[in-house]
């Protein structure tokens, strides 16, 4: 385990190379620079230190920690947890719910990334909790955990991991991520709960806009 300083400016910039949730900063850089992969017990931490010229450096071993139940972007042979499929009718319900809100004008209107997020998960939770549950479940790494039933779950994660609630349910989420990576957490949940993914792609327009 190695460590070394990054500024706020080179962690976002690493931060939005990621490609799948879970991926290490190691990954990430080794795939920038050509360099070989190499296993998760050799993996490099960056860690953060107060800079000298007082710019915020932030804390991303565990944000970036591999994880063997990774949500692939565009996922191939499955490793994460499988979850139990839904009826079709309970797909089209949730399909349709999800639909509802990100055709009202209230959700085009809106400005802020976060706030479509816990509107979208608050819709996928409140019309199949089970589904939502295990899709949720899925999504848990080894080290990096991204929803809980409580905040300090999520905060014991890491200093920076933003927790909010997701309204109207028992659910905590971090919100400390880009919109891509924020959409990467909703299409590991609609995948998992084997939700279409032409409305996948309908909601992944409000997050790579712009």
């Amino acid at each position: 385990m190695k460590i070394i300083e990054v500024d706020e400016e080179l962690y976002q910039y690493i931060a939005s190379q990621t490609r799948s949730i879970g991926e290490s900063a190691s990954d990430i850089l080794r795939r920038l620079l050509n360099f070989p992969a190499v296993r998760a017990d050799n993996n490099v931490a960056i860690a953060p230190s107060l800079a000298a010229d007082n710019q915020s450096a932030v804390e991303i071993s565990n944000e970036f920690a591999q994880s063997n139940e990774k949500v692939e972007e565009k996922p191939a042979a499955k490793e994460k947890v499988s979850t139990k499929k839904q009826s079709d009718e309970a797909i089209q319900k949730v399909v349709g719910k999800v639909r509802e809100l990100i055709q009202s004008a209230d959700f085009q209107q809106e400005s802020k990334a976060v706030v479509r997020f816990l509107a979208i998960l608050r819709v996928l939770y409140r019309t199949n909790p089970e589904s939502f549950a295990q899709a949720t479940e899925s999504l848990q790494g080894r080290t990096r955990v991204y929803f809980a039933r409580d905040e300090g779950t999520l905060l014991m994660a890491g200093n920076h991991t933003k927790p909010k609630q997701i309204p109207d349910t028992p659910y905590w989420v971090i919100t400390n991520t880009n919109s891509g990576r924020k959409m990467l957490m909703l299409e590991g949940a609609m995948q998992s709960m084997h939700l279409p993914e032409e409305l996948i792609d309908e909601v992944r327009s409000f997050f790579t806009a712009n």
